[in-house]
C-alpha cells in the first residue's frame, strides 16, 4: 500500500469517531486512535497548558513541562526517565492546544507528520462541534424544563382567571407613570385577590430625603396605615425577608417569634414575604397571611409573589427616577436647555458650551469631543420596554459623570447618542477617558431584578485651532461610525482620511442606486478546470461594476456596502438571472458536463422568495436545475434555523446543488456538514497559497480533501497560480480547481470562444490571450 493510501485509510477511520459527539469518550477515542495509526507508545493532548487527555502516562502524573516544552520543539528526540530515548513529534490542534505523540522505535517521517496534522485539525473541528452541541443540549434541556415548570404553573393557577387581567392593570399603571401609591394599592389588592390572603402589606423606604416613606395594606382600616408605614423595614416576620434579601416562607405563622401582635385577632397559619430592590438593593418588603387551617403557599404561588415584588421594584425605581429629575428640572429656561430624562444639557447647551471651548483652543490647550453611542440599545426598549430603557439611559449619565473629570461637560443628544466635552486635554488623553467610558458602561446595569448589560462605540476627535461646534461633532460622529463598523465596543479617533472615505462612501452608495438601474453592472466568468484532463467542467458568476469614470471596479469594493443598503438582494438576482441565461446558451454548443456557480448572500438565503425566484429564473432561461450550482458561506450554515434549512431543502429537491465558498476559514463543523445539504466545498484561496510552501496549509488542504472525500462531497480548490500547487492537489485527489494559472475572470464571449474550440488547460499551458488577461 502506498505512503498517500495508508494515510488516506487512517484519516477515514480517524473520521469515523466522530460520530461519538460526546466530548469525553470522543476525546479518549480520539487519543487511542492517533496512537495506534502512528505506532506510538505515548500519545497527549494538551489545551491551555493542561493535559487534559493522555495515554502511556500513569493518570495525573504526565510531565506538563516536558510536554509543553516539546510542543514548542516540534519534533526531535527526548529523554524520559525511566523510559529513555522517545522520538517525538508535536502538532497544534487549536491556537491554544497541541497534540504530542512519542515512540521509542523509529523517527516519524513527512507522511506521518502530515497525517497528525491532519488528525489534529480533524480533532479541533470535531471539539469545537461537541462543545455546540453540549450547548445545543443544555439549552434544550433547559427549554424542556421550564415547559413543564410552566404547564405544571398554569395547572395549579387554573381557577385564577383573574391574573392576567390584574398583572396588565398592574403593568399598565407602571408604564404610564400612575402615582406610586396607585401602584402600591394594586399590587397590594391584587397578592390579596390572588392568593386569597387576610392580610396584604407593602412597604417601601424613602427614595429621596424629607419625603415619608410608601405603604399600602389590606386587611386593616386606613387609620392603620400611618402605624404600618413607620414601621422598620427589618422588623417582624417579613424583615427577614428583607434583611436576608429572598423570599421566605411558613406554614407556622404563630411560631414566628417575629411576628406583629396586632395579626393575632387573625389567627394567621402561613405567610410568606418577599424583598423590593431598586439597583439590586432591598428597599421594601411585600408580605401576605393567610388564616385559612391547613393552607400551605405552593412553588407557583411563591413564584407569583415574587413577581409582584419585581412589579413593586420597576415601580418604585420608575417613580425615584421621575422624582429626581422633577426637582432638578425646575424653571422654563432650565427644561429648554436640558434633557428631560436625565437632566443632561441637550445638543443645543452642548454645542452652545463646545462653541465657548472651541474660541480659544490652541495646540498647547485642545479641545476634544467624546461621541458615544450605545450599541444595540433598540434590543433593550424592545425586550424590556421603554420604562426600563428609560431607566438605563438614566444610569448611563450616572456612570458617564463618575468616569469624567471635574470641569467636563457631559451633554444627551438624543436617543442612546451621548457626548463628553474636554477642555485643556489631548485626542491621547481623551482617548484614556473614552476606553475608562467604554469599561464603566460594559458593567451589567441591575433594574427591577433584571440584569441588563451594555456595549459602547466611542470616537474621538481633536480641535486645536478654533471652529464651530457643529463641525468637530461630526467628526467625532465620523469616528464612532468608524467604531461601530469595526465591531463595535470600541474606541476611534478621528482622522482626515476618514471623512474623505465617509464622503466616498455616501457618494459611491448613490451612484450603485444608480448603477443597477442603468445596468452598469456586468457579469464575468472564471473557468474551474478538470486537473485530470485540462477540461472546463464549469465557471462561476462574478458580479462586477463597469462604472463610467473608475472603469472596471471589483466587488470587494461594494459588495458590503450593497449588503449595508439592502441593494444586495437585487445584485443578487441580477447575476442569477444572467448566469442562467448564459448557461442556457451554452449548454446548446457543448456536449461536456458543464455547470454554473452563483454566489448568494447570506441575507437572501434566509428569504422564502429565494426558492420562487430560483424556480422562475430557471423556467424562464430553460436551464436544468442540476447545471446551477449556488455557492454559500460558511455563516449562512452557522446561522442553522430551521426555515433557512428548508429554503435550502426546496432548492436541493429541485435539483439545484450547493457548495460551501471559502471552506475553513469561518467556524467549519462537521455537525453543519453533516445536516445541510452540501455537495462540495471550495478550499479557500489563503490555504491554497502555501501548497507547496507552507507545511501548516498543506496539513489544512490536505484535511479538508479527506474529509470532504470521506462525507462524499466534491472539492474544488480557488486561487490556484503555481504548477507546485496543481501537483500538491493531484496528489491529494482534488480534481477540480480555478485560478489565474488558468484563467482570470472573462466576459461570457471568451467562455463562448473556449467552448465552441474544445479548449483544454495544462498546468503549464500557455493558453491565455492578451484579451482575457486584461478581462
Amino acid at each position: 500500500m502506498t505512503a498517500a493510501a495508508w494515510s488516506t485509510r487512517q484519516l477515514a477511520e480517524f473520521l469515523e469517531i466522530f460520530e461519538v459527539l460526546e466530548r469525553e469518550s470522543m476525546l479518549r477515542l480520539a487519543i487511542d486512535r492517533i496512537a495506534e495509526s502512528l505506532d506510538a507508545e505515548v500519545a497527549a493532548l494538551i489545551l491551555d497548558d493542561q493535559v487534559v487527555r493522555s495515554l502511556g502516562f500513569p493518570p495525573d502524573e504526565a510531565p506538563v513541562g516536558v510536554l509543553l516544552d516539546l510542543c514548542r520543539r516540534r519534533r526531535g528526540e527526548v529523554e524520559l526517565a525511566p523510559i529513555g530515548t522517545m522520538h517525538f513529534l508535536a502538532v497544534p490542534v487549536s491556537p491554544d492546544g497541541s497534540m504530542v505523540v512519542m515512540r521509542a522505535a523509529e523517527r516519524f517521517d513527512h507522511d506521518e507528520d502530515t497525517l497528525l496534522r491532519s488528525m489534529g485539525r480533524a480533532l479541533s473541528i470535531a471539539m469545537t462541534a461537541a462543545a455546540s452541541l453540549d450547548a445545543e443540549r443544555s439549552l434544550r434541556s433547559e427549554s424542556e424544563r421550564r415547559a413543564e415548570e410552566n404547564r405544571r404553573l398554569a395547572t395549579e393557577l387554573d381557577e385564577r382567571q383573574t391574573l392576567s387581567t390584574r398583572l396588565f392593570t398592574i403593568q399598565h399603571a407602571i408604564s404610564h407613570r400612575a402615582p406610586l401609591q396607585e401602584v402600591l394599592d394594586s399590587i397590594t389588592l391584587g397578592a390579596s385577590e390572588l392568593l386569597s390572603a387576610q392580610v396584604v402589606g407593602l412597604r417601601v423606604q424613602s427614595m429621596v430625603e424629607g419625603d415619608p416613606p410608601y405603604a399600602s395594606l389590606v386587611g386593616y382600616s386606613d387609620a392603620i396605615r400611618a402605624e404600618f408605614s413607620q414601621l422598620p423595614l427589618d422588623a417582624g416576620f417579613a424583615g427577614r425577608a428583607f434583611l436576608e434579601n429572598r423570599l421566605i416562607v411558613t406554614d407556622h405563622y404563630r411560631s414566628e417569634p417575629g411576628r406583629v401582635s396586632r395579626n393575632e385577632r387573625y389567627r394567621l397559619q402561613s405567610a410568606m414575604a418577599a424583598p423590593v430592590h431598586v439597583n439590586g438593593v432591598p428597599v421594601g418588603v411585600l408580605n401576605v397571611a393567610t388564616a385559612q387551617p391547613g393552607r400551605r403557599f405552593i412553588e407557583a404561588e411563591q413564584d407569583f409573589l415574587r413577581a409582584l415584588a419585581e412589579h413593586a421594584s420597576l415601580a418604585v425605581s420608575d417613580a425615584s427616577v421621575v422624582n429626581q429629575l422633577r426637582r432638578s428640572l425646575e424653571g422654563a429656561t432650565f427644561q429648554a436647555q436640558h434633557d428631560a430624562l436625565t437632566g443632561l444639557p441637550n445638543r443645543s447647551s452642548a454645542v452652545d458650551i463646545l462653541d465657548r471651548a472651541l474660541a480659544t483652543a490652541t495646540p498647547s490647550s485642545p479641545v476634544c469631543v467624546l461621541f458615544i453611542d450605545l450599541d444595540r440599545f433598540k434590543s433593550v426598549n424592545d425586550i424590556f420596554g421603554h420604562a426600563i430603557g428609560d431607566q438605563v439611559l438614566v444610569e448611563v449619565a450616572r456612570r458617564l459623570h463618575s468616569a469624567v473629570r471635574t470641569g467636563d461637560h457631559i451633554a444627551r443628544l438624543s436617543g442612546d447618542e451621548f457626548v463628553i466635552i474636554t477642555a485643556g486635554t489631548d485626542a491621547t488623553a481623551a482617548t484614556m477617558t473614552a476606553e475608562r467610558v467604554t469599561r464603566e458602561l460594559a458593567e451589567p446595569i441591575l433594574i427591577g431584578g433584571k440584569r441588563i448589560g451594555l456595549t459602547a462605540s466611542v470616537g474621538v476627535a481633536e480641535a486645536t485651532t478654533p471652529l464651530i461646534g457643529e463641525a468637530l461633532l461630526a467628526d467625532a460622529d465620523v469616528a464612532m461610525y468608524r467604531a461601530k463598523q469595526h465591531g463595535r465596543a470600541r474606541v476611534v479617533r478621528f482622522d482626515q482620511a476618514m471623512r474623505f472615505e465617509l464622503l466616498r462612501r455616501t457618494d459611491l452608495e448613490h451612484q450603485l442606486h444608480t448603477a443597477i438601474d442603468e445596468r452598469q453592472l456586468v457579469t464575468y466568468y472564471q473557468p474551474c478546470v478538470s486537473l485530470d484532463t485540462g477540461e472546463v467542467t464549469g465557471v462561476e458568476a462574478l458580479i462586477r461594476w463597469r462604472h463610467p469614470t473608475l472603469g472596471l471596479i471589483l466587488p470587494e469594493t461594494f459588495i458590503g456596502l450593497a449588503e449595508d443598503t439592502g441593494l444586495v438582494a437585487k445584485i443578487d438576482q441580477f447575476v442569477l438571472n444572467e448566469a442562467c441565461q448564459r448557461m442556457a446558451e451554452w449548454s446548446t454548443i457543448t456536449d461536456r458536463e458543464f455547470s454554473v456557480s452563483v454566489n448568494i448572500s447570506a441575507g437572501q438565503c434566509t428569504d422564502p422568495a429565494l426558492v420562487s425566484i430560483v424556480r422562475d429564473t430557471l423556467e424562464r432561461t430553460g436551464l436544468a436545475p442540476e447545471r446551477l450550482w449556488l455557492e454559500i458561506t460558511e455563516s449562512v450554515v452557522l446561522d442553522d434555523t430551521e426555515a433557512t434549512l428548508e429554503i435550502l431543502r426546496e432548492l436541493r429537491a429541485m435539483g439545484v446543488r450547493f457548495m460551501i465558498d471559502d471552506f475553513g476559514t469561518g467556524y467549519s463543523s462537521l455537525v453543519y456538514l453533516k445536516r445541510f445539504p452540501v455537495d462540495a466545498l471550495k478550499v479557500d484561496r489563503a490555504f491554497v497559497d502555501g501548497l507547496d510552501t507552507d507545511p501548516e496549509d498543506e496539513a489544512i488542504v490536505t484535511a479538508i480533501v479527506r474529509l470532504a472525500d470521506a462525507l462524499g462531497h466534491a472539492v474544488v480548490a480557488e486561487g490556484v497560480e503555481t504548477v507546485g500547487q496543481v501537483e500538491w492537489l493531484r496528489r491529494l485527489g482534488c480534481t477540480r480547481a480555478q485560478g489565474f494559472l488558468f484563467c482570470p475572470p472573462v466576459d461570457a464571449d471568451v467562455i463562448r470562444e473556449i467552448l465552441e474550440e474544445g479548449r483544454r488547460f495544462g498546468a503549464t499551458d500557455q493558453v491565455l490571450s492578451p484579451v482575457i488577461q486584461l478581462g
